[in-house]
């Protein structure tokens, strides 16, 4: 604002002496002076044009903004629905939710979801996940979901379709996202990783360790626009 003041003054001036000495200059100096007054509208037109431009870049980043605060919301209350839906679950310990800075986490124990040796959800496994839907349908978030193992080597039989724990690990993932589009889940906002045997929450060096560190994570976090 104080720019476009300035520039108007400068303006001004220069109108004033083409206007009270058009006897004292030289046509040479007038077409100079003339040159310089049509440079300077031009540019006091580009700062109107560049902070119109501005203004509505910075509209456009609250809307975005609010935008995403409202999916933080929905995902908050998303996470008080399903603590209800699967209290039995949460409370023997083969689920945990919680929302975190990213988004909505949701880990389920493989031991719920897979029978021993597979990929394929077992039905008690299917229940569970279909429970999930529902929830997930009224949200836009993104929906992630990472496979995990422990960190004992692919053995026997199923080392020979999956000869390492990324290969499980995201079998397992996809089988899960693969259930979600099933059930009408719009599969733009399905997406499928697997970590293996990283980031483990438990100690590998024990049964129980190891059991929690086999595991399908769900996160759900605002989309990015």
């Amino acid at each position: 604002m104080k720019t476009r003041v300035m520039t108007s003054l400068m303006m001004a001036a220069l109108l004033a002496l083409l206007v009270l000495l058009p006897g004292c200059v030289t046509k040479a100096r007038y077409d100079e002076l003339r040159a310089s007054r049509d440079a300077l509208a031009h540019q006091n037109s580009e700062f109107t044009t560049q902070n119109r431009r501005m203004a509505a870049v910075g509209a456009m980043m609250g809307y975005a903004l609010e935008l995403q605060d409202m999916e933080l919301a929905k995902l908050s209350a998303t996470e008080a629905d399903l603590r209800a839906e699967l209290e039995e679950e949460i409370l023997e310990g083969d689920i945990r939710v919680a929302m975190m800075r990213d988004g909505l986490h949701v880990s389920l124990s493989n031991a719920v979801l897979f029978p021993v040796g597979s990929a394929e959800l077992g039905e008690a496994g299917r229940e569970i996940t279909l429970k999930l839907v529902d929830d997930f349908q009224r949200l836009q978030a993104q929906i992630v979901v990472i496979g995990y193992t422990d960190n004992l080597p692919i053995r026997g039989r199923l080392a020979r379709e999956y000869p390492s724990n990324w290969e499980l690990a995201g079998a397992r993932s996809a089988a899960v996202v693969r259930l979600f589009q099933s059930a009408g889940i719009d599969p733009g906002r399905l997406l499928v990783a697997s970590l293996g045997a990283n980031d483990p929450v438990a100690s590998n060096d024990t049964a129980e360790g190891r059991a929690q560190n086999r595991r399908i994570d769900i996160r759900l976090r605002p989309v990015r626009r």
